[in-house]
Formats: C-alpha cells, structure tokens, sequence
C-alpha cells in the first residue's frame, strides 16, 4: 500500500527537524556545485587563461538559466498546496505544464549559444580568455532543455515531499560528470582530447543523463505514475501555464537578477587579466561550498515556517526560524574558519601558478570575514518567503546588489587599481549589510503574523498543508 508522507523526527520546530529537511536538499544543491567545481579544477591543469574563461562562462551561463530555473519553483508551489488538499491528480498536471514550460523557455536560450560569441564579447573580457569562453558558453546553452527537465523534476518530488529521490540522482550525475570531465578534457579512458570544449560537454551529457533519469523516475515509479498522475500525457493548459509563471516569476526575477550582478562582477575582474580572473574564480568555486548548504537551510525554514503559520502555530514557526539561524551561522562560521586558515592549500589545489595562490588566498580572507553575514542574509530571506513577505526582501537585495555591490566594486578594482582585491572588498560591503539588514527585518517579528497568499482553497479543504507532518518522502 503507497504511504504520501512519512513525518519528520524531533519536536515542532526542532533542529532535527530542520536538518531532515534540508539535508537531501543540501547534497543535491552541491552536486551541482560539484559539476562547476570539477570544470574549474580540471581546466586549471590546461593553464590560467582556460580556467579563467570556464569561470567567467559558467557564471554567465547560470545567469542565462537562472531567470528560468527561479521560475520553476511555481511547480513546487503548486503540487505542494494540491498535495495537501489530497488532490493529488492535479500534482501530475502540474508536472506537464513545468515540462511545457521548460520546452518553451529552452528554445531563446538555446538561440543565444548560437550568438554565443556576440554575447561573450559585449562583456569585454581579455582577449586570451575569448576564444575559451566563447566555445564553453555555446556548448553549455546548448544543453538548456535538459537542464530546465531536471529542475522541472526536482520541484515536483519536493513538493509531494520527495526530497531523497532527486539527491541521489545529483549525487550520481556528480560522479559521472568527473569521469566524463576527465576523459573529454584530457582525451583519456578512450575518449578525444578536447580540452575547454571536452569540460562543457562532459557537463552538457551529463545533464542529459540527469534528465532523462528524472524522467524514467517521474513516470515509472509507481507513486508517482498511479497516484499522482504522472502518465498519461496531458494536454497545454494555458491558464495554469500562466499560474506557474505568475507564482514562480518573481523568484526567477530576483534570482536572475542577482546572478546578474555576480556575472557582471566576474566580467569586470576577467577585465583585469588571466591570473585574477582564475584567483577570482577558484575563489567563487569555494564560496558556493559553504553558500549551498546555507541556501538548502533556508529552503528548508521557508517550508517550516509556511506550514507552521498556516496551522495557526506561531511558537513553532519561531522556533523553527531561530534554530535554523542557528544551524546556518554555525555551518557557514565554520566554513570561513577553513577558508581562513587552510587559504593557501585550498587555492593551490585548484591552481598551482604561484601568483594565482598568492590573490586567490587574499580574497578567502574577505569570504572568511562575511560567512556569518552571509548566513543570516540566507535564512532570514528563507523566513520571510515562508510567511509571505517576498517583495520587500527582493526589493532590499536587488538595490543593494546595483547600487551598493557593483559601484564600490567597480570604483575599488578600476577607478582606485586594486584589482580583484578592491571587487571582493565592496563584495563584503554588499553582503554584510544584506545580512544586517534582512536579519533586522527578521528581529521586527512582523512576519510571524502574516498570512500565507495563496489560491482561495476548494470548499472545506486547507489552503496548504495543515502541519511538518506533510513533509517528508513519498515511498512505494
């Protein structure tokens, strides 16, 4: 017999119970971390201009996405609130309106890899890193559809509440990305030479695979294709098309938005030659170790919080936003401990060039130093999305990220000569007071009074699920 939901261990609002549902989320967040992290080490050994054009390629490329990406979690939204209503047939038609979507949405990004070169040079980067990031950027856009599947996928089992199936998928796309980097980029196990061109591949296949896993997952298993409808094919439905759009654009807006600062940050320091660009990037590479975890948490505290306010239990969702706090400042005031002492060893791994080292360590002090920041920023903007307050949130980061972020970083590194050191200065300026301000907004207390928005609920039935017993993962 299926079960829906398995509960969550440890009291309302408890540690273990943040830390249950964000761990899967942590370890498929890092493994697409890890298909980053692998190009960049792998295409350091090519030389410093490759590795410097992988980073700056691949943070365009995920800006390109991103906009579409943040827009797919309107799918989680949805089959979460269905699910709670036990309508679960609806989950499916939801899945194939994502499935649509991403089809659609693939198609003008694909078109720009096409234009990659155009685009790549409107950045003006250094003429060594062009040529590399020009192929790089083509290749990985080519290969948007399947990753827009993948995220498709990924939204609809968390939200039936299904977080370990798409971990395990990552984890095993993680471990055949290395192979596949391995063999493409350096011709080995059989494969050709291809070098920057090999690290896009190697990622674009892997992806592919990624997908169509998901999908094998998504229509074969047996929850998921009898109760929540996942086969037959259903039909376009423009109208819940447009809710997907209308609930989860926003998310994609801010997302992109601020992956576009981050891209538009990165073009400015490949301005300034290949060895910073590579210290800058291997620097980056790391950041996203100790970000993704904090990231997951704060997933994880929008989810608590959200049903917690719905079922009337505000000590909870207080409970519940505190202790993930603490679980984030603790994770991420580690990370920049390790960032701090092991600064050195941790650049030389990626990148034995002397010079890169000597910055790439300079700029891990500036990491280390707004960690804590860092944290707050994330999970306060995780409770505040969990009891609806998503515009003023977004409204603080994006100014902040375009009038604060790139003016000192740009005036630091160019107008005043300090390079890729002056860029990760006004970084740290950026994310301190994003982290002072949104933990303010936090402190206030407002948000445990607010009120989901949300569809009208059918008649007699919760507008979202009635408690943490709802999550959890879905089991044959």
């Amino acid at each position: 017999m299926d079960t829906t939901h398995t509960a969550l261990r440890g009291e309302k609002g408890s540690y273990t119970q943040v830390l249950d549902l964000a761990y899967p989320v942590v370890l498929s967040m890092l493994s697409w971390t890890v298909l980053w992290t692998v190009d960049t080490m792998f295409v350091g050994r090519l030389g410093t201009a490759e590795q410097g054009a992988v980073g700056f390629a691949g943070a365009l490329t995920w800006t390109m996405m991103t906009l579409v990406t943040g827009t797919m979690i309107g799918v989680q939204i949805y089959v979460a609130q269905h699910v709670g209503r036990k309508e679960y047939a609806r989950c499916g038609e939801i899945c194939w309106q994502g499935i649509y979507l991403a089809l659609v949405a693939a198609l003008p990004i694909m078109a720009i890899g096409v234009w990659g070169g155009g685009l790549v040079r409107v950045f003006g980067v250094a003429p060594e890193l062009e040529p590399h990031a020009c192929v790089y950027f083509r290749i990985r856009l080519a290969g948007a559809w399947f990753v827009f599947l993948t995220f498709v996928c990924e939204n609809f089992f968390r939200g039936v509440g299904d977080t370990k199936t798409p971990m395990k998928i990552a984890i095993f796309a993680s471990a055949l990305n290395i192979v596949l980097d391995y063999g493409l980029i350096f011709g080995k196990l059989g494969l050709p030479r291809m070098e920057v061109a090999g690290a896009a591949l190697a990622t674009v296949i892997t992806t592919v695979i990624q997908a169509g896993i998901c999908l094998l997952v998504l229509f074969r298993k047996r929850t998921f294709r009898d109760r929540f409808r996942t086969l037959p094919v259903r039909r376009l439905d423009p109208g819940q098309l447009r809710n997907i759009i209308k609930i989860g654009g926003p998310v994609g807006i801010q997302w992109f938005l601020d992956m576009g600062s981050w891209a538009i940050f990165t073009a400015l320091v490949a301005r300034l030659g290949a060895v910073q660009a590579a210290a800058n990037q291997i620097a980056i590479t790391l950041l996203h170790v100790s970000f993704m975890p904090g990231h997951a948490i704060s997933m994880a505290v929008t989810t608590l919080v959200g049903q917690y306010l719905g079922a009337g239990d505000r000590p909870a969702a207080r409970r519940s936003a505190a202790n993930s706090l603490r679980v984030a400042v603790l994770f991420m005031g580690m990370m920049g401990l390790v960032f701090y002492v092991l600064r050195r060893p941790l650049v030389r791994a990626f990148n034995p060039d002397p010079a890169v080292i000597d910055i790439g360590a300079n700029l891990l002090i500036f990491a280390a130093v707004f960690q804590i920041f860092d944290a707050a920023a994330l999970v306060a903007g995780g409770i505040l999305r969990g009891a609806g307050d998503t515009r003023v949130p977004a409204a603080i980061q994006i100014v902040l990220a375009y009038l604060l972020f790139l003016p000192v970083a740009y005036v630091a590194m160019a107008r005043n000569g300090f390079g890729a050191l002056g860029g990760w200065f006004g970084a740290t300026v950026y994310i301190v007071v994003l982290g002072i301000v949104l933990y303010a907004r936090y402190r206030r207390g407002a948000w445990s009074h607010r009120v989901l928005i949300g569809e009208k609920p059918a008649e007699g039935k919760p507008a979202i699920p009635p408690g943490p017993e709802c999550i959890g993962p879905t089991t044959d």
